[in-house]
Formats: structure tokens, C-alpha cells, sequence
């Protein structure tokens, strides 16, 4: 797999895990958990170890998720072993693809019960526990 000259490499993928991480509780001692690094298609899953405190441990996700491609930094409020994390964030990357490729559909309107229940990526990403490390303004 040939990657984008913008795809961000695993070190600057560290950096970028323990910059957003680091955000939510400066106080906090943080380390990627050496050998726990797992590699996938979309980017890597990072085991992060905190030190310094319980209420600082509390407030930290314990797995966090990179895209290369984009640099989504997302993590879960759910302590989901990493299997179930991938698959769960592999699942939301191919339901929003498949939904923005069927942006302009030309297919008829579902009737309304079915557009009340249909969930958007977002909500069922919410209701897994997922939630972005957004990048504070000059990162």
C-alpha cells in the first residue's frame, strides 16, 4: 500500500497521541505502553499508561485510535478490548464511507417510521462511547 505524502508516520503519530492526550490533564505523566502498539490499515491503536494521580488516570482514555489519512485522534469512554475497538471504529469508517458515497442517491424516500430509527454515524459512534481528541488552536 502506497501511503499519501501527507499520511502521518507512526512517530509523528506518538507525538500527535500524547500532544491531544496530554491537553485533557497537563498535570498527568503520559507514555505509549512500549510493545502494546498495533498497526492497521486506517492507522495504529496506542495503549496509553498515565501516572501522576487517580483523578488524573480517571479522566484518560486507555486506548486511543490514529488515522493516518486524516489525524483523527478518537478514543472510548467504553474500556473495549482493542479488537473490539478496531472493529467497532472499522464499522463507523465504512458506514460513513458508504453513506457519503451515496451522497446524491436517486433512491426513493424510506417511508418515515424507517427515517426516525435510522441513526447517523456520529450517534452511533457517540452511543459506543467514541469521542474525538480534537487539536487545541495552533497544534
Amino acid at each position: 500500500m502506497t501511503e499519501s505524502p501527507e499520511a502521518l508516520t507512526k512517530s509523528e503519530a506518538e507525538a500527535l497521541v500524547l500532544a491531544r492526550v496530554k491537553s485533557r490533564c497537563p498535570a498527568a505523566e503520559l507514555s505509549i505502553v512500549s510493545g502494546s502498539t498495533s498497526e492497521r490499515v486506517f492507522g495504529w491503536v496506542f495503549e496509553i499508561a498515565v501516572s501522576g494521580g487517580e483523578t488524573s488516570a480517571a479522566a484518560m482514555p486507555r486506548r486511543v485510535i490514529v488515522n493516518r489519512h486524516s489525524r483523527q485522534v478518537v478514543a472510548s469512554s467504553a474500556d473495549y478490548d482493542v479488537e473490539q475497538f478496531v472493529r467497532l471504529y472499522e464499522k463507523l469508517l465504512a458506514d460513513n464511507q458508504a453513506r457519503s458515497q451515496q451522497w446524491c442517491g436517486t433512491l426513493p424516500a424510506p417511508w418515515p417510521w424507517k427515517l426516525w430509527s435510522k441513526k447517523s454515524v456520529a450517534e452511533r459512534a457517540k452511543d459506543d462511547g467514541f469521542y474525538e481528541l480534537g487539536a487545541k488552536e495552533g497544534e
